[in-house]
């Protein structure tokens, strides 16, 4: 994508953001096509909207040779479990469970490669939920059918990868005595079980995109102390009703709750 296009993209998702006003889809001579377009697109609205940065989700396309997308997520929309999140924060009533990352100490901005160790040495864990959002209209084809279609793949993930609101709970800096992908989560709406599985991350081990993270990072600000690092779902989404608790627990490790709150 050239400059005018980036811009273009850029244009839709801030206004439709400050206007409340759903997209359809973006037109055909701005649409990314490769991962490295959604990252323009992503940087781009992030400059134009101005907002602090409480920290960045991180996923990536599986094509060869495609670079990972990575998005801010914005400190407004991150919030200490159990949270009660204004649907004026995020409209959808999407949810899924993870395992963050809090960073303890900064990883700035450097030449060298960060080595695995390093990054695991300024990181604490966290149960999460994150409550999915989208500038798309979702009237006529929901976010899963946009998400599955891989010609409208990269289109949702340019739109801050379907980030509305992060949901964090207390954070254990023993997390790598846990092995992530013979973890049991249990995700449920009061007694409606959503999800009950052992493991599920895509990669397995929630800390691997971490490291790929700092590193994509290096080339820039860096990581800050604070910041929080979103790095996959361990069973994708789910549809849940307002004004009732959804709790993850991961087995032995901690829980989280949120409410999609109509107040």
């Amino acid at each position: 994508m050239d400059r005018a296009q980036i811009d273009e993209a850029a244009a839709l998702f801030v206004e439709a953001r400050r206007s409340g006003i759903k997209l359809r889809e973006l037109p055909e001579t701005c649409r990314p096509q490769t991962a490295s377009d959604t990252n323009a697109i992503i940087r781009e609205v992030t400059r134009q909207l101005g907002k602090p940065i409480g920290g960045w989700k991180i996923t990536f396309f599986f094509r060869p040779r495609e670079v990972p997308i990575i998005a801010p997520m914005f400190a407004e929309n991150l919030f200490p479990s159990p949270a009660h999140v204004p649907r004026s924060v995020t409209h959808s009533l999407l949810i899924e469970p993870e395992i963050a990352f809090k960073v303890s100490h900064d990883l700035p901005a450097r030449a060298a490669p960060y080595r695995p160790e390093e990054v695991a040495e300024v990181l604490v864990a966290c149960p999460a939920l994150e409550l999915n959002d989208t500038r798309f209209d979702t009237s006529y084809r929901t976010m899963r059918q946009i998400l599955d279609n891989r010609t409208t793949v990269l289109e949702a993930h340019s739109d801050h990868q379907t980030s509305g609101a992060f949901v964090v709970g207390a954070p254990r800096a023993d997390w790598r005595n846990f092995d992530f992908a013979a973890q049991r989560v249990v995700m449920r709406q009061q007694d409606h079980v959503l999800v009950d599985r052992v493991g599920g991350h895509a990669l397995s081990d929630p800390f691997l995109p971490a490291v790929v993270l700092a590193n994509v990072l290096r080339h820039e600000e860096g990581l800050k102390q604070g910041q929080i690092l979103a790095t996959g779902s361990f069973s994708g989404f789910f549809q849940v009703a307002a004004d009732a608790p959804v709790t993850v627990e991961f087995d032995g490790f901690g829980t989280a709750e949120a409410v999609f709150s109509s107040t």
